[in-house]
C-alpha cells in the first residue's frame, strides 16, 4: 500500500479530536512522513532526541498513548 503525507493532511484538529486515532495508523503516518523526507529511523530519532527503538516500537503500532510521541516525532521533521 502506497500512501503520501497529503492523504492524512486532509483531517482537521477537530475531527481528530471526534476519532479515535490508533497506534498503527499514527505510525504509518509518522513511517509516510519520514520516508517522504528521505529520513532513516536512525536520523528521526537522533533529530527528535528519542531513541530509535522509540521510533520502532511507535511506527509499528506499539506505543501508547500516541499523542506525546506523535507530537515529538512530526515536530522533529517541521510538521508543527
Amino acid at each position: 500500500m502506497s500512501q503520501n503525507l497529503d492523504e492524512f493532511a486532509g483531517n482537521s484538529a477537530a475531527d481528530a479530536d471526534q476519532a479515535r486515532i490508533d497506534a498503527e495508523d499514527c505510525g504509518r503516518l509518522i513511517e509516510v512522513a519520514r520516508t517522504e523526507k528521505g529520513w532513516s529511523r536512525t536520523h528521526l530519532a537522533e533529530t527528535a532526541g528519542v531513541p530509535e527503538t522509540e521510533v520502532i516500537a511507535f511506527e509499528e503500532g506499539r506505543t501508547s498513548p500516541v499523542e506525546p510521541m506523535l507530537s515529538t516525532l512530526l515536530q522533529a521533521m517541521g510538521h508543527i
